[in-house]
């Protein structure tokens, strides 16, 4: 199919998180993302200038739902009127080619051939499969999306519809939702989701509270509530489905984060000036959780929010805002904003638990 071509029979369907995983007119693909297109256009530029041979060997992968296309006798592949292809793989290298020919004057490219690869009768499920086959497995693109994507398909087929050992997605996909979409909540409005990006300068200036928004990727959060998700999984819900595994994981990992909200307020008020929402504390203090809970549960404590805060009133790193102050410089800079792998989160955590045990 010819560069120019591709916008006019091709069409995108975008997650939207404000939409529902069941409602018939959600998407799966991850919003387009403005500096890998001027990217793109702007190698097949310098490509071009180079006097190199631009090739692109990769095809864009494309659905036809139902009667879209007619194949012919002759091996002619007719576009029904009206219709457009469902794009599944390929719109950044589309729009990309569509932001040279018409932002940049490489009209040379608007005759392009890029090979495409049509599959036949698929429907939107069938078409989430393979997004998530794609941008799940053979290469790299935002986890978050994909868990979204997998949650979508058990709605649409159970539990059975991905694999056990996919289900956990599904599980903290469904928690992150509810707690960032939770107005009372610690984490109204904190996480970045797929369809979502920080707010811009502009957007802040214009309302002054976004500034302490959105501080903490999904994935981040997804990935960190995997082990106690697994925890539960293992020894208290075996059997049950995902939505009350969703369900328990939500009201604990609620709970905990109310109570530690009610014992460092100051940090929650200005969620932007501390690490305690953002990577450091989400990894540490999930860790911290996980061992809280196992310790809870060995003396009969329930793992409500009450319960929480009599048990991590007792750490004094975890109450002290000035702990996780991001600073702007090493002298003011608290000491949890100075861990900075997966290594150092697991050392917060451990300075955290030996602190609360005294």
């Amino acid at each position: 199919m010819k560069a120019a071509d591709l916008p006019l029979f091709t069409v995108v369907h975008p997650y939207d998180g404000s939409k529902l995983p069941d409602d018939e007119k959600q998407g799966y693909q991850r919003p387009p993302e403005m500096p890998r297109i001027k990217k793109f256009a702007n190698w097949l530029k310098q490509e071009s200038e180079n006097g190199s041979k631009v090739l692109m060997p990769t095809a864009i992968l494309l659905s036809a739902r139902g009667s879209d296309v007619v194949l012919s006798p002759n091996g002619t592949i007719t576009l029904r009127e009206d219709s457009k292809l469902p794009l599944i793989d390929g719109q950044h290298r589309t729009k990309g080619f569509g932001y040279a020919i018409n932002e940049k004057g490489l009209h040379q490219f608007a005759n392009f051939e890029i090979p495409v690869v049509i599959i036949l009768d698929f429907d939107k499920v069938g078409e989430m499969r393979q997004f998530s086959t794609v941008n799940g497995t053979q290469k790299s693109v935002r986890t978050d999306l994909v868990n979204m994507i997998l949650t979508q398909l058990t709605e649409h087929g159970g539990d059975d519809a991905i694999k056990g050992s996919d289900q956990w997605k599904v599980v903290v996909s469904k928690v992150v939702t509810a707690l960032n979409g939770d107005r009372s909540g610690p984490w109204f409005d904190q996480i970045v989701m797929p369809d979502q990006k920080t707010y811009s300068q502009e957007e802040i200036d214009a309302n002054p509270e976004l500034s302490n928004r959105r501080v903490i990727r999904a994935t981040s959060f997804m990935t960190s509530l995997k082990p106690i998700d697994a925890y539960l999984n293992e020894f208290f819900l075996e059997d049950a489905t995902i939505d009350d595994r969703a369900k328990k994981l939500c009201e604990i990992i609620d709970s905990f984060w109310r109570a530690t909200r009610s014992l460092n307020p100051d940090c929650f008020k200005e969620s932007s000036s501390y690490v305690i929402q953002k990577t450091p504390g989400i990894f540490a203090l999930h860790q911290l959780c996980l061992r809280v809970m196992k310790e809870m549960y060995i003396g009969h404590r329930a793992w409500t929010e009450d319960q929480f805060v009599d048990v991590l009133s007792n750490c004094e790193e975890l109450a002290d805002p000035q702990f996780w102050f991001v600073g702007t410089n090493e002298a003011d800079r608290g000491d949890a904003a100075k861990y900075g792998s997966m290594k150092g989160f697991s050392e917060l955590s451990s300075l955290l638990h030996q602190s609360m045990r005294g």
